[in-house]
């Protein structure tokens, strides 16, 4: 995934987001193409060296019987806004404006393990929904009832080998810019988007434009380079010397 480095996820936002209840794609290439499965997941950094996503899907689903070439693939976006031109102070006065989306979203890639095995599955639907489910477990199903759907079912585990993470959360604007952003998701009634750039986009455009400020009074022209004067001590050359 392409990501500049003043879009790279902070690690913090990054664990935050595989802790909590969610939902992903799983894609995978096969012989058959490509398969995508749109699923809720659970993150256990426990399983293996960079943690594993425990999954399930319905036994009907051919994406699990097609073996994958190489790695596979899960896609989590938790945000994502558009832009509008007037949220920008400087596209205002300018007329300079790009349309574009502010989203944060991580890519995990792995080995994908097949667990056609009732006991596995069964454990992974019990992570899961005491991750997803607050008032129900599987103890409160009717037992014939819970066998047929746990046999409807195989559980699929992700082994990550590697994350790319990005936030694109207007970091690269001016404060004023992204201050305007602020308001405009505030507007929209986008809440959750709006706290992730006041809280990780406004500090680090502040410090970008301290950055820039600081870069140009160092290169300010000194009053003794503008000419007309020379400094004392200096000997004027006389002609053939």
């Amino acid at each position: 995934m392409y990501t500049p480095r003043h879009f790279a996820m902070p690690a913090e936002l990054q664990q935050a987001i595989l802790a909590a209840p969610g939902v992903g794609d799983l894609i995978t290439h096969s012989s058959e193409g490509l398969s995508a499965t749109h699923l809720p997941y659970l993150f256990d950094p426990a399983m293996g060296e960079h943690g594993s996503l425990v999954l399930h899907v319905a036994r009907p689903n051919q994406q699990w019987r097609e073996a994958p070439d190489g790695e596979a693939l899960f896609i989590i976006t938790t945000a994502s806004e558009k832009k509008k031109k007037h949220w920008y102070p400087s596209a205002v006065e300018s007329g300079k404006y790009v349309p574009t989306w502010d989203y944060v979203t991580l890519h995990l890639y792995g080995r994908l393990t097949v667990h056609d095995d009732l006991v596995w599955t069964t454990s992974a639907v019990e992570r899961l929904m005491a991750r997803h489910e607050t008032r129900i477990g599987l103890t409160d199903m009717p037992a014939d009832y819970l066998g047929g759907q746990l046999r409807a079912i195989v559980g699929l585990q992700l082994q990550v080998t590697r994350i790319e993470a990005k936030a694109k959360l207007s970091q690269n604007r001016t404060p004023e810019d992204v201050r305007g952003v602020i308001g405009g998701l505030d507007e929209v009634g986008a809440a959750p988007m709006s706290a992730l750039v006041e809280h990780y986009a406004l500090p680090a455009a502040e410090r970008r434009a301290a950055l820039i400020a600081d870069v140009a009074a160092r290169h300010r022209p000194g009053p003794d380079s503008l000419g007309g004067g020379r400094e004392i001590g200096m000997a004027t050359p006389s002609p053939g010397s």
